[in-house]
């Protein structure tokens, strides 16, 4: 029986405990029980159920990850005398990131995963879909984002709305914020949040991150729309008026819409070319554009310069530990 990739019960031989190899390992040795992890546990290798190809698993917050598979010829290729699969942190001069690689004698790269050995990136890396440009391109987030627009406050309160301190408070584009905390390599408990100004209001933008769609809050004396999607197309939208939750649903089905006014939906809808809600979501061949709603309930159009530029950011712990320390402070 195997479970999330790794075999946990024999018939024969009843429970089976996996076995960590620590952050390198050749990658014969990989096989079985046995795995390789990286040290702040965010990356694992480990085989394939039928023993052929490796499974690289990466956690990019609470309940979601990236699994790539390394075929079985590849796999083979890698298996080399004297030498470990591990991690390093890789600087390309434009977005430094941690990357599994090959190492040899002297500490030598031999290969590095996605590059020398050819092998495919998850689905969709490298595709915009239909994602606007300043999203897909500009915040590299086509598939996967949590984006807020909250009107009439500047980036620095902002960010204060979401529970940064000053002094963690800086100045950076987003890739120069989202290269920093990949070379910090942060755990399970660190997000990285930028604030871009849009005239009188504030795009606000969470990697890897959902906070704000729980958090009616951050429009108190103010109006603010948020939307969240995942690598797995799981959905939130929610629309906020002084701490009031207006209009909230899941899944792109604003016909499902709870909250004080669903209504203030209807016209950004109308504007989409929507007119029936229910009917747009009860058939199958249509799909809701929720960043295209954000911006009309929020009455904004980014450009890919807005988001481009140098932003108000911030690197910090993760919202369930943030607000232990908010409930001490009160």
């Amino acid at each position: 029986m195997y479970d999330d990739g790794f075999p946990v019960y024999s018939v024969l031989h009843g429970p089976i405990e996996p076995v960590s190899l620590g952050d390198r390992a050749p990658v014969a040795e990989i096989r079985h029980n046995r795995f390789i992890r990286s040290a702040n546990g965010k990356r694992t290798v480990y085989r394939t159920a039928d023993g052929r190809g490796l499974v690289y698993r990466t956690r990019l917050s609470p309940g979601l990850a990236s699994i790539v598979v390394l075929q079985p010829a590849e796999v083979r290729r890698a298996e080399q005398p004297d030498t470990w699969l591990t991690w390093r942190f890789l600087d390309d001069g434009v977005h430094g990131a941690w990357r599994l690689v090959l190492i040899g004698p002297d500490d030598v790269v031999q290969w590095v995963f996605g590059r020398e050995m050819g092998i495919a990136r998850s689905a969709g890396s490298d595709d915009d879909g239909d994602a606007p440009e300043w999203l897909a391109k500009g915040l590299k987030a086509d598939s996967a984002y949590c984006i807020t627009v909250i009107h009439d406050v500047d980036p620095d309160e902002a960010l204060r709305r979401f529970g940064a301190l000053d002094m963690e408070i800086s100045t950076a584009t987003w890739m120069q914020l989202r290269r920093r905390a990949d070379f910090e390599d942060l755990d399970s408990e660190g997000m990285v949040v930028a604030a871009f100004a849009l005239g009188p209001h504030t795009l606000l933008v969470e990697d890897g991150g959902h906070e704000a769609v729980d958090r009616p809050d951050l429009s108190r004396g103010t109006f603010a729309v948020s939307s969240f999607s995942s690598a797995e197309d799981a959905h939130r939208f929610l629309v906020s008026e002084d701490g009031e939750v207006l209009a909230s649903f899941t899944y792109r089905l604003a016909s499902l819409a709870e909250g004080a006014d669903p209504t203030v939906l209807t016209e950004p809808l109308a504007e989409m070319g929507i007119g029936d809600i229910d009917e747009f979501d009860d058939d199958d061949d249509s799909l809701l554009d929720d960043v295209e709603l954000l911006c009309q309930v929020a009455g904004v159009s980014p450009e890919i310069g807005d988001v481009t530029g140098p932003a108000r950011g911030a690197i910090l712990r993760r919202p369930d530990v943030r607000r232990r320390r908010f409930a001490y402070s009160a």
